[in-house]
């Protein structure tokens, strides 16, 4: 007898590395895609929209509902300063077939994820792979919603306080530290997250990005395209080839083979800091004397991992 898959909401800021999570979930025996909500935060909202479009016209999946969400932060910002992905948020490439924007769908991202709760109570999962606006927006407009959720993945955060758009703060937390704040504060149900460190920690090597993308599948020559500016520019900075989204994919498909280690704690986002704006605070030894609200994952297995991506890239030749 089949097992009936997991409905799973997207809730996505349509940046480079979203698109190989997203198409990585789309590949799932696990999880059946019942939506995509966007929110302003690689780029504004509108051109999120469109990336997501592209993303999902690569993968011959336009029949799956898109909404656009938040436009602003809690407290009202528009503009995020981040390059790396592009001006477009999607690597400025101009070689994406152009999608149709009339298919948007017409309800907000935030109604329609108190709706679809609602109608399916406790049957839902919410991958967050962008900034935390359209979630905290929803628990302001029902702060019992997230108490009909399944469970909710969040790949955003720093456990150790090491920042990749700040000195302390990583970018999906630092795009809205209200919104970061509210969600680790409000949330009921079941709430995993996957921080930076272990996105830097565990990257491929160069020589296994060009594996990846050694594939002449539509989908990975899409990624190949839209990564070409990201990548020269991680190269010329000595990086290392670093995804993010990806591992949260990972960790949500394949949680006994690449989740080695997890740990759950209470933790908060420091919104009055003059250098730790943003930063998640992980209470690790009960000052606060607070309950948990959170399992964080610490450590992965990096060759399933690596394995996870290559089944992707394979699945598309």
């Amino acid at each position: 007898m089949a097992t009936q898959r997991k409905k799973l909401i997207i809730d996505t800021d349509g940046g480079v590395d979203d698109a190989q999570a997203i198409f990585m979930m789309l590949d799932s025996t696990v999880y059946d895609v019942i939506g995509f909500t966007c929110v302003r935060g690689n780029s504004g909202v509108n051109q999120v929209v469109r990336n997501v479009l592209k993303i999902l016209t690569a993968a011959d999946k336009l029949s799956i509902p898109v909404y656009a969400g938040c436009a602003f932060s809690i407290l009202g910002q528009h503009v995020i300063q981040n390059s790396y992905q592009g001006v477009d948020g999607l690597g400025d490439c101009q070689s994406a077939e152009e999608p149709d924007v009339s298919i948007l769908q017409r309800e907000a991202a935030t109604d329609v994820i108190i709706r679809l709760t609602k109608e399916h109570p406790g049957e839902i999962t919410l991958m967050c792979i962008g900034p935390l606006t359209n979630l905290a927006t929803a628990l302001k407009v029902d702060p019992d919603f997230s108490c009909r959720l399944r469970d909710c993945y969040i790949m955003g955060g720093n456990y150790y306080g090491k920042g990749n758009i700040t000195v302390s703060a990583e970018f999906n937390f630092h795009a809205d530290p209200e919104a970061a704040y509210i969600a680790l504060e409000q949330l009921r149900c079941p709430t995993t997250l996957v921080g930076w460190e272990v996105c830097e920690e565990n990257g491929p090597t160069w020589d296994q990005y060009h594996q990846l993308r050694s594939f002449s599948g539509k989908r990975n020559q899409f990624l190949k395209a839209i990564e070409q500016k990201p990548v020269a520019f991680s190269i010329k900075q000595g990086w290392n080839y670093s995804p993010a989204d990806e591992f949260l994919a990972a960790c949500m498909l394949s949680p006994s083979e690449v989740v080695m280690e997890t740990k759950h704690v209470y933790a908060t986002v420091e919104l009055g800091g003059k250098l730790t704006y943003g930063q998640m605070v992980v209470d690790w030894n009960k000052v606060l004397k607070k309950e948990p609200n959170l399992t964080i994952v610490t450590k992965i297995d990096k060759d399933t991992f690596f394995t996870a991506l290559l089944n992707t890239a394979k699945s598309d030749i």
